[in-house]
């Protein structure tokens, strides 16, 4: 028996080696032979899929020919660490900033901002949200919660009221986690559910995976599952590993949904036929060797079910990772 599990491993890694290979030899048109927007577009697929080596020449080329949006994804591409932005980083959310990127002037306004040129950014981007916030934009209130850390609470409370559903997640989060006061028992939970909710029902995936949460946790499966599922046909990846688990019950204390091997085979092939290793590449790993040991021991009719529910799929969906 011990010869037989040593050699069913040994071609599991096998098979990974060649998925990988075959993954890596994967081809793309030149960057210059591509309008700017295209690669801009092909290039934050790529990175989105965890293919981020592939990406960033598409990136790079749009950036440097003027597209702003192409210029802070690339910068985004050279994070490590989430106190201080690194050279390559900051030089292209620079240049993303000239070109009108709210977004990276935003970025640029923050503490990991390590460069001298904070203030440059901070300054003339806080009137201008102060403005937009008294005027009622829950986004600029949002905002102003990152860049005033002394009344981040206060700005993100405003954020929630005023609808904004990154706020009313970032909220729920900072409720369950403890922050804020709550003198009548029952009320914190009330307020990080209802909040949740709120942030959910705007088609925010952080809203919606908190709120899936805790209908889950009170009994309410169909409708976690409902909402899990949906995030998924959105083409979400991390979603659909998720619910590739969930089916397959990789986690012992699994009772929900009923173990769907087919379904769960499925999802996995979705995803591992999608992504790339660049990130999270030990995940993949295990998830491969999940769907191979799965699809070893269904029968050629289930086989073909599981290929045919990834390829329908794949017809209507990109998968990547959303934020």
């Amino acid at each position: 028996m011990q010869k037989v599990k040593i050699g069913y491993r040994w071609l599991l890694c096998l098979c990974l080696l060649c998925a990988s290979q075959t993954q890596a030899q994967t081809t793309y048109p030149a960057p210059s032979s591509m309008s700017v927007e295209d690669a801009y577009q092909l290039g934050d697929l790529l990175v989105d899929q965890y293919k981020i080596k592939q990406g960033q020449p598409y990136l790079k080329y749009a950036a440097d020919k003027g597209n702003a949006k192409a210029a802070l994804a690339y910068s985004w591409t050279f994070r490590t660490n989430i106190m201080a932005q690194t050279p390559q980083e900051h030089e292209y959310a620079v240049k993303a900033a000239k070109l009108g990127s709210e977004k990276a002037k935003f970025v640029l306004s923050t503490d990991t901002n390590i460069y001298g040129d904070r203030e440059e950014y901070r300054t003339p981007l806080v009137k201008e949200l102060k403005v937009r916030a008294e005027q009622g934009d829950g986004n600029a209130m949002n905002m102003l919660s990152f860049l005033y850390p002394d009344e981040s609470n206060d700005w993100l409370k405003k954020a929630a009221d005023h609808g904004n559903s990154k706020a009313q997640a970032s909220l729920a989060s900072m409720y369950a986690g403890g922050d804020g006061w709550f003198f009548i028992p029952g009320n914190r939970e009330k307020e990080v559910k209802r909040l949740y909710k709120a942030s959910a029902e705007q088609g925010n995936f952080r809203g919606m995976e908190g709120y899936a949460s805790i209908i889950h946790k009170e009994g309410q499966n169909k409708k976690a599952l409902d909402i899990w599922t949906k995030m998924a046909n959105t083409g979400d990846a991390t979603s659909i590993i998720f619910l590739a688990r969930k089916y397959l019950h990789s986690q012992p204390t699994t009772t929900y949904p009923e173990k769907d091997e087919v379904l769960g085979a499925a999802y996995s092939k979705i995803y591992l036929d999608s992504m790339g290793t660049d990130k999270k590449h030990d995940l993949y790993d295990i998830y491969k060797e999940q769907y191979l040991e799965t699809m070893s021991h269904l029968s050629d009719a289930q086989k073909k079910q599981v290929n045919d529910f990834a390829k329908e799929f794949l017809s209507k969906h990109t998968v990547r990772v959303l934020r």
